[in-house]
């Protein structure tokens, strides 16, 4: 399973400048309340796992499996390692076993990742942000009770807010990240629907904001990267 593409709020015009006001989707507008977390700069990872064994990454029969964004992104060595190591079968087994399939979804960060990454920690690691299992999108408490099963961390929770809230911590030139070694600012904020609500296709109503969005929009130069 890929994960679901996720809207910035505001439409873009022709030269990629966000339009204030100019929701992305319709749907925005019905929703009172959003539960937001930090969006870490890094790589998107998969981590897939079947009762039934299925051909893997490398080409193998695995019940376990790991994938980037998409099935044709190259993953690190390093960052692959890292991850079989951490994501022991046995492990996954005994938090899943009851479920068919189950989908973790988050970011490879850390040195080597993307540019700055050794401001979050001075070694590549995986933090958690969403969690599928059997056609079902967990709840925040769940996704969080997994990653403690698995000693890793999950994506740091800023709060349940409106719409005007939620984009005030970027357009004011965002906050401090709060999981970051370093004190930087967050690369930006992702926030999904009070309570769940899904889109006609099954994926998650939500949005993210990226505090270059606000500063590119301020200063009217420079490329979107």
């Amino acid at each position: 399973m890929i994960y679901p593409k996720i809207n910035t709020i505001w439409k873009r015009d022709e030269k990629g400048y966000i339009l204030e006001g100019d929701y992305s989707a319709e749907e925005f507008k019905n929703i009172k309340e959003w539960d937001v977390s930090e969006k870490i700069d890094g790589m998107n990872m998969r981590v897939l796992y079947s009762k039934e064994p299925k051909i893997g990454y490398e080409g193998n029969m695995t019940n376990l499996d790991f994938r980037g964004k998409t099935n044709a992104t190259q993953i690190p060595p390093f960052l692959l390692e890292y991850m079989k190591k951490t994501f022991l079968l046995s492990l996954v087994e005994s938090i899943f076993k009851e479920a068919k399939e189950a989908s973790l979804f988050g970011e490879g960060y850390g040195p080597k990742i993307q540019k700055g990454g050794g401001n979050y920690r001075d070694d590549v690691s995986f933090i958690l942000f969403d969690v599928y299992v059997d056609g079902w999108w967990l709840k925040r408490e769940d996704v969080v009770e997994i990653s403690r099963k698995l000693g890793i961390d999950c994506v740091p929770y800023l709060g349940l807010m409106t719409i005007d809230e939620a984009v005030s911590l970027i357009k004011n030139g965002g906050i401090k990240s709060k999981v970051a070694k370093q004190e930087i600012i967050i690369e930006g904020i992702v926030a999904r629907s009070h309570p769940l609500v899904l889109y006609r296709n099954g994926n998650p109503l939500m949005f993210k904001l990226k505090v270059k969005d606000y500063l590119r929009a301020k200063n009217k130069c420079g490329v979107i990267t």
